[in-house]
């Protein structure tokens, strides 16, 4: 179990152990920063927790049914709901597909896209389909597409392969940008409550919830009277960037694991090993993904800061060229990617002694992170958000 993580052996070798034990908790925060393998570990034991296998060591190559549906994120038992990176996992992954056309790629294409359309899973929308009436030609459209380059499919002859995988990656987008994952409605979690006291099928029942943080409050409160009383056999994993973001309440009834950032000689064998590729000269994933996906983020992210630092008005031009490339990454999603760009050289220019103090470094990031709520939580539009984050920053630097 586990063989596929790499970087992160102290929080592995914890969930290892208790999984054996079956001394797992019922709820489980997986926090720290972003590209750590958060989600991967989180599905990974979702497949460890519902094999019917009966190998102790719970191999990948497992064979069993269970095993067979979570390698292609397709269990009945495990539900994937929250915001992430979906738009920008799936180029990465479609990129790398293009450049090695063997089965391990076709299931890191198959799982990303999954990742995505779990969440308009019918089992979490039923009472409220119209909301999502929208997604559902697109997601039959997506299956269609998707169809060739999954692990069993027949693929395109060569004319038609790569302008296949652009189709996949186009439609994705436009499934993320129908509904504002990030912000998972309140119906959504009292749905989850619901299955979660179903029968199970199997031995377990897995939640992943990704960027708890970012929950609404009422669908926090929704939520947190599940946690409060699991069912027994339920599992439920949260993720988050921010622990302390997250409700106290909450964090007293999850068990937390803390994942690190991985180091040069880690996000390496990521690189080689799941990707298939040769890194960088300093690779980490996140500038792998921005290398593969960055859509020209870095030096709009550069021409906004230093707009903010020298105290020229910003051309509004820039604004619009930034929202436009924001739109293309999908409206939440690609806000988020610049606002990471942001304060990667926030904090290059701190370190590099650029005039910029610790004190206006700290208003700047609770600003970001104003703006992102602003965006990904009560839906404003990101030229906005952006115009509003500039003033903001020009007036304290």
């Amino acid at each position: 179990m586990f063989e596929n993580i790499i970087g992160q052996e102290p929080v592995v070798g914890r969930l290892s152990t208790e999984a054996r034990a079956a001394i797992l908790p019922p709820t489980l925060l997986f926090h720290g920063p972003d590209y750590a393998g958060k989600s991967s570990t989180a599905l990974e034991l979702a497949r460890v927790l519902t094999c019917t296998g009966g190998d102790p060591s719970v191999p990948w190559a497992c064979g069993c049914r269970g095993c067979l549906q979570q390698r292609h994120l397709l269990h009945p038992e495990t539900l994937l709901l929250g915001g992430r990176y979906f738009s920008r996992e799936i180029a990465v992954a479609a990129t790398a597909l293009k450049r090695d056309k063997r089965a391990p790629l076709r299931y890191l294409l198959e799982r990303s896209v999954r990742k995505l359309t779990r969440r308009f899973d019918p089992v979490l929308w039923e009472g409220e389909e119209g909301r999502i009436r929208k997604v559902e030609p697109l997601l039959a459209e997506l299956e269609e597409l998707l169809s060739p380059y999954l692990p069993d499919g027949e693929l395109p002859d060569d004319r038609r392969y790569a302008k296949g995988l652009d189709s996949v990656t186009a439609v994705c987008e436009k499934i993320a940008a129908v509904q504002p994952l990030d912000a998972v409605p309140v119906h959504v979690v009292r749905r989850l409550s619901h299955w979660s006291h179903l029968v199970a099928s199997g031995p377990a029942k897995v939640a992943i919830i990704e960027n708890i943080d970012r929950l609404h409050e009422s669908a926090r409160n929704a939520l947190l009277k599940t946690l409060e009383e699991p069912p027994h056999g339920v599992y439920f994993v949260l993720t988050t960037q921010r622990r302390g973001a997250v409700m106290q309440t909450i964090l007293s009834r999850a068990r937390a694991y803390g994942f690190t950032t991985r180091d040069a000689a880690q996000s390496k064998a990521v690189i080689e090993r799941i990707f298939r590729d040769a890194p960088m000269d300093s690779p980490s994933i996140r500038d792998y993904f921005i290398s593969i996906d960055g859509r020209g983020l870095r030096p709009l992210a550069e021409r906004f800061l230093e707009s903010c630092l020298t105290g020229d008005d910003i051309e509004l031009s820039l604004l619009d060229e930034i929202a436009r490339t924001i739109s293309s990454l999908g409206a939440g999603e690609g806000f988020r990617y610049f606002l990471e760009e942001l304060g990667d050289l926030m904090r290059s220019v701190l370190r590099s002694g650029g005039g910029v103090s610790p004190r206006v470094l700290g208003v700047w990031r609770s600003e970001l992170r104003r703006a992102a709520v602003r965006v990904e939580a009560y839906n404003v539009a990101a030229s906005r958000a952006l115009e509003g984050l500039y003033y903001t920053m020009r007036r304290t630097a």
